[in-house]
């Protein structure tokens, strides 16, 4: 069993609060969905090291690994390809009641980008790389579902940086952990890679 080469970060996860406005027409609806909208100062923040800066003049996204069409997007593609809106519940698995959001996500089917890039039928996880070094890991079958996506705005507002701007996953179902934020990679792979919290114990089906 293989991990993914990270820093020991656990001493410095951050827990806080930011800002988020939310409310959208829907594609999807989850867990919590009746539920209000979390309101701007009230959206938790977890995370293993201190807010990236990164631009999008110079945002790429990687995509590669055990593919037969290796691919790279901007932020300028990912905008310009076709969107979904998903309201969901992202919600961190230390403290489900308390450190939860609902929110309404925009962004690309992460299904869409698998069928371009055309994975080999070996592959059994993708693994999710953020710019500030965090890892988390899906398994293949999971990322094909139709709500699990790229996401770039929520409530129709470009991400605020400390929620994963320009671009990050959205995983409705599954504990916040899988959220990868600021994502700069997909990496496809039939050998069973773990991600950071996966390898902490976290279950690797993070299914909620």
């Amino acid at each position: 069993m293989l991990t993914v080469k990270r820093r020991d970060f656990l001493k410095a996860m951050i827990i806080s609060t930011s800002l988020l406005v939310l409310g959208r027409p829907l594609v999807y609806e989850y867990q919590h969905s009746q539920s209000a909208l979390t309101p701007f100062g009230s959206w938790y923040v977890v995370q293993i090291a201190g807010t990236p800066e990164v631009l999008v003049n110079n945002y790429v996204l990687t995509v590669d690994g055990e593919v037969k069409n290796p691919m790279t997007f901007t932020y300028e593609d990912l905008i310009n390809l076709p969107s979904v809106e998903v309201k969901d519940t992202i919600q961190c698995v230390s403290d489900p009641f308390f450190l939860k959001a609902n929110v309404v996500w925009t962004g690309i089917p992460l299904k869409e980008i698998i069928d371009m890039v055309k994975p080999s039928p070996d592959v059994i996880k993708v693994v999710g790389f953020g710019a500030e070094g965090y890892t988390a890991d899906i398994p293949i079958y999971k990322a094909m579902e139709p709500d699990v996506i790229i996401a770039y705005m929520a409530d129709g507002r470009p991400l605020p940086q400390v929620h994963g701007y320009p671009a990050r996953l959205a995983v409705p179902g599954w504990w916040g952990y899988t959220y990868v934020k600021w994502l700069v990679r997909l990496y496809f792979t039939s050998k069973n890679v773990l991600g950071y919290w996966e390898s902490e114990g976290y279950p690797d089906v993070a299914k909620k």
